[in-house]
């Protein structure tokens, strides 16, 4: 039953993190990559504030002890909202598939994870199915559409292996504190960050009245699910399993970014989604149930 509750935990991170590309595409119809982060943090960690109020930590070392950690993971999200606007969706998402690759190369070298032939059959699974799902996108796409520009690609995969160095630094700090206070540390460093790179832009009155209604309504489903929902899941992940095993959440995303689009967009589901969800959900499911080492 443990090994479920994992697996599930890992799931609704896909789920929460899922709609991430999909709105914010939409809210930067209006915003611009800073001022989109600005305002979707600030409400975050403004909501996410009275539920972990009396767990922050009092000591400023303890503050930045977490803050070094959550470092990477600021500057993901400045790299990749800035980056996939020079490089397209598919391969976005092709770069961030290498995630859990790089993040077993790692713990095996710093000695943190011994692998399995459970994790790395599930990785190898999760990756092929991974793979299956792209082959639509890269059959509509030209090769020049598809592999963007070499600086929305250099972004990326500096934020990949930024966030993927975040995931491993936190399994160690998740033995000091609480999931949800590296989570809001994350959300407050991210909005600092922003902020000061041109953000604060934001907070002006004539800039908030240019807002419409219905971009509000999706800056606060990217505020509370997939910020507080998210993060908060992510970490739990790291906490319950390994940096390893939550890396695999990239194999996941799209299989129900898929579905979000079906859902909203009615976009049709083909043989290509079944069979990749299927094989990455698969490839979750031993990575999550292996055994130890």
């Amino acid at each position: 039953m443990a090994r479920f509750k994992k697996l599930l935990i890992l799931l609704a991170a896909a789920i929460t993190g899922s709609g991430i590309p999909v709105f914010s595409k939409i809210v930067l119809q209006t915003l611009n990559p800073e001022e989109m982060m600005t305002i979707r943090l600030f409400v975050a960690w403004l909501v996410f504030l009275p539920w972990v109020w009396k767990s922050l930590p009092k000591k400023f070392s303890d503050w930045l002890a977490i803050s070094l950690v959550t470092l990477p993971a600021v500057i993901n999200m400045v790299l990749f909202a800035n980056g996939v606007q020079f490089t397209s969706a598919t391969m976005a998402q092709l770069i961030y598939a290498f995630s859990p690759i790089v993040a077993a190369v790692i713990v095996v070298i710093i000695g943190q994870e011994k692998l399995t032939r459970g994790k790395i059959s599930g990785i190898a699974i999760g990756f092929f199915g991974m793979m299956i799902l792209l082959v639509p996108s890269i059959n509509l796409q030209t090769a020049n559409t598809l592999i963007g520009n070499l600086k929305g690609n250099g972004l990326l995969l500096i934020g990949m292996i930024c966030w993927t160095i975040y995931t491993i630094a936190s399994k160690p700090l998740n033995n000091r504190f609480a999931s949800q206070v590296i989570s809001f540390n994350l959300l407050v460093n991210g909005f600092l960050a922003n902020f000061i790179l041109g953000g604060f832009r934001i907070f002006s009155p004539e800039k908030l009245g240019q807002i419409p209604l219905s971009t509000w309504g999706w800056i606060v489903y990217l505020s509370v699910v997939c910020s507080i929902g998210f993060f908060s899941l992510y970490q739990l992940s790291i906490k319950l399993t390994s940096a390893v095993t939550t890396s695999i959440m990239h194999y996941l995303t799209p299989v129900f970014t898929f579905i979000w689009a079906a859902g909203l967009l009615r976009e049709s589901l083909n043989w290509f989604i079944v069979l990749g969800g299927g094989l990455t959900i698969a490839g979750a499911y031993l990575t999550t149930t292996a055994k130890k080492a």
